[in-house]
């Protein structure tokens, strides 16, 4: 049998924290376009409604296209970490352990006796 060329960079791009790694990136990324999508739709109906007169204030100012870019970005970095937040908060962690419940409602009912 021939050896098989091993390259060592191999085993840790395909390492169990590389692979935690990215599906973490993902969850990020996919979660912060979540919140990206909403923006948009959000400043899309913003200024179709033109809400405050805001599209007819930009409409008329010579920087209409650079006020229109600070508007969706705004709009995109609120909604984006709000989605990316929620997808973290959802996530589950420490109220989630059964244990930890059964031990708090255990110690809960035995001061109530005392």
């Amino acid at each position: 049998m021939t050896e098989q060329n091993h390259d060592p960079h191999d085993d840790a791009r395909n390492s169990l924290a590389a692979r935690e790694a990215r599906s973490i990136v993902k969850f990020m990324i996919e979660h912060t376009a979540y919140g990206g999508f909403g923006a948009l739709v959000f400043g899309a109906l913003v200024l179709f409604f033109d809400i405050g007169g805001i599209y007819t204030l930009a409409m008329s100012s010579r920087d209409a296209p650079i006020f229109i870019f600070l508007l969706f970005f705004g709009l995109f970095v609120t909604f984006g970490s709000i989605s990316l937040g929620i997808g973290i908060m959802t996530m589950g962690g420490f109220s989630d352990d059964d244990r930890y419940r059964d031990e708090r409602t255990r110690n809960r009912n035995d001061n109530d006796y005392k």
